[in-house]
């Protein structure tokens, strides 16, 4: 079971995040985080998806839960594997500026979550942060449908979301941050 306990377990990780100036550096961090995490971690957050979209219409439900349980296994696994065997490509390259901003919504959205499920909440954003600095991609997987019928796409090299100009209004939304560009529909 993670290690991290209180505020200050997740105040001494976001800490950490903001020492990284490079995508190698962020990827060891996120590594060394990550690997504190258990498979009882790991399925208390699938278990915690499945409560959530229980309010979701069972039709969308089907199509999204594959999604999003690619989006956390498939980030973990391919975290765990890239960071074991080294080489990341375009290592040095620095983070983003809005990176930092990215750390500040994390600390904030997970102290301010409920007690019990911060780790959980903290989890997620670790592979979030993976995926959308260390591997550009989106932070929703390729066919990550959304309501209407679209979905999280790549277009000519270029991964385009149905959603990503649209969340302006969720203040611990991962969009700001996203490599994804805004598709057309």
């Amino acid at each position: 079971m993670s290690t991290i306990r209180g505020p200050a377990g997740v105040r001494d990780v976001c800490a950490r995040l903001r020492s990284a100036g490079t995508r190698r550096e962020l990827a060891t961090i996120l590594y060394r985080e990550v690997s504190g995490y258990s498979l009882f971690d790991l399925q208390e957050v699938r278990a915690r998806v499945e409560r959530d979209l229980r309010s979701v219409p069972a039709g969308y439900r089907r199509r999204l839960y594959p999604s999003v349980m690619d989006q956390i296994f498939e980030t973990h696994h391919t975290l765990i594997s890239a960071a074991r065997r080294g080489g990341l490509e375009d290592g040095e390259r620095p983070l983003p500026g809005e990176y930092q901003d990215f750390c500040d919504m994390v600390e904030k959205t997970c102290l301010a979550g409920d007690e019990e499920e911060r780790h959980l909440e903290l989890l997620y954003f670790l592979l979030a942060a993976f995926n959308i600095f260390v591997l550009d991609r989106p932070a929703h997987p390729v066919g990550t449908p959304f309501p209407g019928g679209f979905e999280v796409e790549v277009r000519n090299g270029e991964y385009l979301c149905p959603v990503r100009e649209k969340a302006d209004d969720v203040p611990n939304a991962l969009c700001p941050y996203c490599p994804a560009k805004q598709s057309d529909g």
